[in-house]
């Protein structure tokens, strides 16, 4: 695509944005070019264009990509704000409290999901984790090849997901398809049937937990009020929505992109195997690497951003791919260097928004990544196989084929 705006779009370009600052980049379908597409998002952001430009696709938004812009956008929701803040081309999201609020609404109901997301809470998860990774492993005897996202990294976060919600893991496949379908379809319709799945069986668990309630976070949720008020069934089965796509797509996506790296990296591979003890900087290390969301604020008032003048209004996707790969901030970052250390990266957000089930997807991470390669020989991409990927708002690849 051209760096400048060509007549053919579909929002006009509003008169405070200057034409140096306009540019055609579509988060959909421009960064999937191989070789892979968090470093075709970075070549394209900071090498090709301005650090903040607006293009005028997809309804229309600014892009920050660089590091310390990113920090002060996220940090700063008074300026920009979550709330009313959406993806195109699917505008009518569901609600996703609190990750769609400001404050002060934001932290009342993340306090409220810190009754059984707390670290030291989801900490006790760790021996479900290492028995289902190894469960998952087990599963590939006598085999030399698998799907790794469809076999291991979709089934692994979804069951942990139900088990802290209490839900009959007799269900895992049905669970596994509607996170598919949901998570990795390219096909609305597929995405949007799936989530209605889950929102029949979100309204039949919840209306289950009102008669009979317990100590799981539904029953946790009902009880729980935010300013002396009760949360309603329709606030409780919003915030389970964001519980269940965050809960499961991050990991998934997380670890398909560790194995991507190592089926083409077998030297790392060999190296963590015989230095386990070195997992939890590769870990930290591939998160900054294979970093794949992006993050939207819509501008509450007029303002000068960095030089960049923005209007009440504006929308603002800010690329956390791109930050955490920013060169101004790491050094070679397209390389995985575990001699680094732990390197700054933004993979799960910073500031009020900061993913909360992070310290869960790094238990899981960190659990899967020493099971496997304590378990497995070395792995490899199978045999004329390069994954599809997808760009918008939670970058990812569409399958893994890999082999041993």
């Amino acid at each position: 695509m051209s760096n400048v705006a060509s007549a053919n779009t579909d929002h006009k370009i509003p008169d405070h944005i200057p034409p140096h600052l306009v540019a055609d980049y579509d988060i959909w379908v421009e960064p999937t070019t191989p070789p892979d597409i968090q470093m075709a998002v970075v070549n394209k952001l900071h090498h090709q264009l301005p650090d903040i430009f607006y293009t005028p696709l997809n309804g229309g938004h600014w892009m920050v990509s660089r590091m310390d812009h990113l920090r002060k956008v996220v940090t700063d929701g008074a300026t920009f704000s979550s709330s009313g803040a959406s993806t195109l081309p699917n505008p009518e999201e569901l609600p996703l409290p609190p990750q769609d609020m400001d404050a002060p609404d934001h932290m009342k109901y993340r306090k409220v999901l810190l009754q059984f997301l707390a670290p030291k809470d989801l900490s006790k998860q760790a021996p479900h984790v290492l028995s289902l990774c190894n469960k998952l492993i087990d599963d590939l005897e006598g085999r030399n090849s698998c799907n790794f996202k469809e076999e291991i990294a979709v089934p692994l976060p979804v069951s942990i997901f139900m088990a802290i919600m209490d839900w009959d893991t007799s269900r895992i496949r049905e669970f596994v398809s509607w996170s598919v379908d949901i998570i990795s379809s390219n096909d609305p319709a597929v995405s949007y049937a799936g989530m209605l799945k889950l929102q029949e069986f979100l309204s039949g668990e919840i209306a289950y937990r009102q008669e009979n309630p317990g100590d799981d976070p539904l029953s946790l949720l009902l009880a729980s009020k935010v300013d002396g008020v009760q949360l309603t069934p329709q606030r409780v089965r919003e915030m389970a929505n964001l519980l269940f796509t965050a809960g499961t797509d991050t990991v998934t996506n997380a670890m398909t992109y560790f194995m991507f790296h190592l089926a083409r990296h077998p030297e790392m591979q060999d190296h963590l195997r015989g230095h386990p003890e070195e997992i939890d900087v590769a870990v930290e290390e591939m998160l900054r690497r294979y970093s794949f969301v992006n993050v939207v604020r819509r501008v509450t008032r007029d303002v000068e951003f960095e030089g960049v003048q923005m209007r009440a209004g504006d929308r603002v996707i800010a690329s956390l791919a791109a930050a955490s790969n920013d060169d101004r901030w790491v050094k070679n970052p397209e390389q995985v260097d575990l001699s680094r250390g732990r390197c700054p990266h933004v993979a799960f957000n910073t500031g009020p928004h900061a993913c909360i089930g992070a310290p869960l997807a790094r238990l899981e991470l960190k659990i899967f990544l020493a099971e496997w390669l304590r378990r497995m020989p070395n792995v490899k991409l199978a045999d004329g196989f390069w994954p599809k990927q997808r760009g918008g708002a939670i970058m990812s690849l569409e399958s893994l084929e890999i082999t041993w």
